[in-house]
């Protein structure tokens, strides 16, 4: 018994260190298949103990819900627990969940299932009285959550109020669609911030966010599964079109199986296709579809017992570490990469794979020369699951970790709050690179032809040394660069030129101030007009601003109070480059003005970019999913799927010729 005692010892200790990362840091530390095997056998080992090994002092993770109770936030009772889902990974694991519930229910005849889509997001619950939002929260430690009503209410779809009599209470999974998490990556690291790495841990942590404002630029959605109060039904799927007649957002696909044969069929189909819709879906969930049957079953401690997930087993490959290089950001974030060696992964062939950090390393013991297993999070990021032990080198040695920046040998520094390594010598030559890639980049000064290869040509040759730099290139310059002829010194020159007139909200996004995206440029420009006034404004003058938060604020104020940062603008300005904001031909377009857009299929009289660009600066809204809030669905060549959602709903659909007219644009 002493043997099996440390061993459940160990494994309560790891399962519980993999829940603490998972909901109270967002990290998966482990695969969900790799979790459920050592929760299993945690299972297994404690039914085959006497029960001594259970005390009033330790609640072991096989008998509780993982809590991700946050401090900051109020607690709220769950009326009913809301409790975890049982997990399967195979036909066998379905077929005894069937015949556990007809023997309990003593009963022969088949049972009739819901079977739905399993949304790898946040669970939440919202309350109503009298048909208004009274309060939403997370599923915390199933008994209680964290009350996040006010960030609840930044989500798009969810009403606040609908027309009703009923007390009820709904819950779904809080989400960020796969569109609008590679947008949010892609901000991230403009910004110089370490990438989320899937939709689950960006949901995960926006929801717990103290400023709402920081939470509405996160693009969270949501979806409902669940109706308990006045009105209710006795038949969970009629529930569900319950709440659709409501307008909350439910899942477009359930599928009612009669039988469990159905249910295995239904999980066959859909894994073939399991990466195709617009959210992450980690599996199917199984359900009791009579409310009255599901009350005779009840639960166990952790799950009910009327519900299984038949969860998707991820795309992955098994490759060799070549080796492990260091990335420089733009502010001197130090992240790691692993290099290795190439293979097919979900139709592409993967080169390199995120370590996100130093912690990832320590946490999963990566060495250079493993073989490691890989899969795309989100099916957008490759990232190392783990590490195959038994083929491991004997001569294999820990990866021994950087003191010093791999560029300028600058001495390293981690901030208390921050889980990266940075470079703290602001003259490093990698932070001056990004920081000029950045401020060319199409979404900044959109300056063509100045891509990495020749920015790092430019600095090595020392023809550049900062941002301001760029406005002292001349023909004459460029003409040291290997493969720089004349035709594209001249079209440098000219874009160069050109990006002098932009408006002020690009200079504000191309300096790369921390936290200061292109939403919180724009609202920038438009509230102080000139670059000097915005440089003068103190924190309470900033926060009241529409994206900007307090984090924002501070981070605009910390960048003007320096010198070096003070002369760089009027560098920039004695160059002739525009810092005040130019009103441009989309922001008087009315059309788009408090009206939220999606936008499908390609046009041929402007990008979708610039398309989205005159969108937000009329005011309007683009979101990259089809829901009742969306006016209109803008309609290019050769669309997608949301074409045919948007028509199913009744949505209003613009064509580019429609576009254009609205737009008062010849065509």
């Amino acid at each position: 018994m002493d043997d099996i005692s440390k061993k459940i010892k160990a494994l309560r200790q790891k399962i519980k260190k993999y829940n603490d990362l998972y909901y109270k840091q967002g990290v998966s530390a482990v695969s969900d298949y790799e979790y459920d095997m050592l929760l299993k056998e945690l299972e297994e080992l404690e039914n085959s103990s006497d029960g001594s090994l259970f005390n009033s002092d330790e609640i072991s993770p096989s008998q509780a819900v993982g809590s991700d109770l946050n401090e900051g936030f109020k607690k709220v009772r769950h009326s009913v627990k809301m409790l975890s889902i049982s997990n399967s990974y195979n036909r066998d694991d379905l077929i005894e969940f069937d015949v556990r519930l007809k023997k309990q229910l003593d009963r022969t005849e088949d049972i009739e299932y819901c079977v739905e889509y399993k949304i790898d997001g946040l669970a939440f619950s919202a309350v109503y009285e009298k048909g208004k939002l009274k309060y939403a929260a997370t599923r915390g430690d199933g008994e209680q959550g964290d009350e996040i009503t006010r960030n609840f209410l930044t989500i798009q779809d969810i009403p606040s109020e609908i027309a009703s009599d009923h007390d009820f209470e709904i819950r779904g999974e809080i989400y960020i669609g796969k569109e609008d998490f590679g947008e949010l990556n892609r901000q991230r690291e403009m910004n110089d911030l370490e990438p989320f790495a899937n939709p689950r841990n960006a949901a995960a942590g926006s929801l717990k966010l103290l400023d709402p404002k920081e939470v509405k630029k996160r693009s969270l959605r949501a979806l409902c599964y669940y109706y308990s109060g006045g009105g209710s039904y006795g038949i969970h799927s009629e529930n569900l079109e319950l709440m659709r007649r409501l307008k909350f957002p439910v899942s477009d696909y359930y599928r009612i199986c009669t039988n469990i044969d159905e249910v295995v069929e239904e999980c066959r189909i859909k894994e073939a296709v399991k990466n195709s819709q617009e959210y992450e879906i980690d599996g199917l969930v199984i359900k009791v579809n009579e409310i009255g049957l599901r009350n005779k079953l009840g639960e166990t401690a952790r799950s009910p017992r009327w519900a299984i997930a038949y969860k998707f087993m991820p795309d992955r490959a098994e490759t060799t570490i070549n080796d492990i290089i260091l990335q420089v950001g733009r502010t001197g974030a130090v992240t790691p990469v692993a290099v290795l060696e190439p293979v097919i992964l979900s139709g592409t062939t993967v080169k390199r794979a995120t370590l996100h950090n130093f912690d990832e390393i320590r946490e999963k013991d990566i060495r250079i020369g493993d073989r490691v297993m890989i899969e795309k999070a989100g099916e957008i990021i490759p990232q190392v699951i783990g590490v195959n032990l038994e083929k491991r080198s004997a001569d294999s040695s820990e990866y021994n970790y950087p003191e010093t920046c791999p560029v300028c040998s600058s001495k390293l520094f981690r901030p208390e709050d921050e889980v990266v390594f940075r470079c703290i010598n602001s003259s490093c030559p990698a932070q001056i690179r990004r920081q000029i890639e950045h401020f060319a980049s199409k979404q900044a000064m959109n300056i063509s032809g100045l891509g990495p290869a020749l920015v790092a040509s430019l600095t090595e040759k020392n023809i550049v040394s900062d941002i301001a730099g760029i406005y002292e290139i001349s023909e004459n310059s460029l003409s040291s660069i290997d493969g720089m002829g004349e035709v594209s010194a001249h079209n440098l020159i000219v874009s160069i030129s050109e990006s002098k007139t932009r408006s002020l909200e690009n200079l504000i996004f191309g300096l790369g101030i921390r936290h200061v995206g292109r939403e919180a440029s724009l609202s920038l420009a438009k509230h102080f007009g000139r670059i000097e006034s915005l440089m003068s404004a103190g924190e309470e003058d900033l926060t009241g601003i529409p994206d900007v938060g307090k984090k924002t604020a501070g981070s605009l104020v910390s960048y003007f109070s320096l010198e070096k940062n003070v002369l760089l603008i009027e560098k920039l300005k004695n160059s002739g480059v525009c810092t005040r904001y130019i009103k441009s031909e989309g922001s008087g377009i009315e059309f788009f003005k408090n009206r939220i857009f999606v936008i499908t299929g390609t046009f041929e009289s402007f990008s979708r970019e610039n398309l989205r660009n005159i969108i937000i600066k009329s005011g309007g809204k683009v979101s990259s999913s089809v829901g009742s809030s969306v006016f209109s669905l803008l309609c290019g060549k050769n669309p997608g799927s949301k074409l045919d959602k948007a028509t199913e709903m009744g949505i209003k659909i613009t064509d580019e010729r429609q576009l254009l007219e609205v737009m008062n644009i010849t065509f």
